[in-house]
């Protein structure tokens, strides 16, 4: 099994952070932001059973089914979500939310996915820049929506 980290630092609140993940705004607002994924069905929340459905375009004329369901919840800490369906062997993300370096008033989101993945060996050299670009964006998103800077603080991949 391998790990992919990325984690940022936002000068806001983590219960705003976590409230806009939780909203459908955030959804909305991190699907729109990535190129070729149709939903076929949103989430209306963020808790255990809750289902994603997103179609996505893996070559112009190849469209794959991608299903996901949480499977875990603590307000204002971390959902998680499962792939049930999808171009992975296993892929487990938690969304985490902790308290920030500087007190009450920052945050630090940390997108956090076990996966495993066909001929391992060879994709693990395509697959970290997919996604490292994939939640640099991610959390871009997040920022400009609450207009401030997320700060990088860690992206491993082990």
């Amino acid at each position: 099994m391998n790990t992919f980290i990325y984690r940022s630092s936002f000068p806001i609140k983590k219960e705003v952070l976590f409230q806009f993940h939780k909203d459908p705004i955030g959804f909305e607002t991190l699907v729109a932001g990535a190129n070729g994924i149709e939903i076929v069905k949103a989430p209306k929340s963020i808790h255990v059973g809750e289902e994603v459905v997103l179609k996505i375009s893996i070559l112009p004329f190849w469209k794959l089914t991608w299903i996901a369901k949480h499977i875990a919840y603590s307000k204002n800490n971390f959902f998680q979500d499962n792939q049930e369906k999808g171009p992975f062997r296993k892929f487990l993300h938690t969304h985490r939310f902790l308290d920030g370096f500087e007190g009450s008033n920052s945050s630090i989101l940390s997108d956090e996915i076990q996966i495993d993945y066909y001929l391992w060996p060879i994709s693990r050299f395509f697959l970290f820049p997919i996604l490292y670009f994939m939640f640099r964006k991610r959390h871009a998103l997040t920022a400009k929506h609450f207009r401030v800077k997320a700060k990088l603080i860690l992206c491993r991949y082990s």
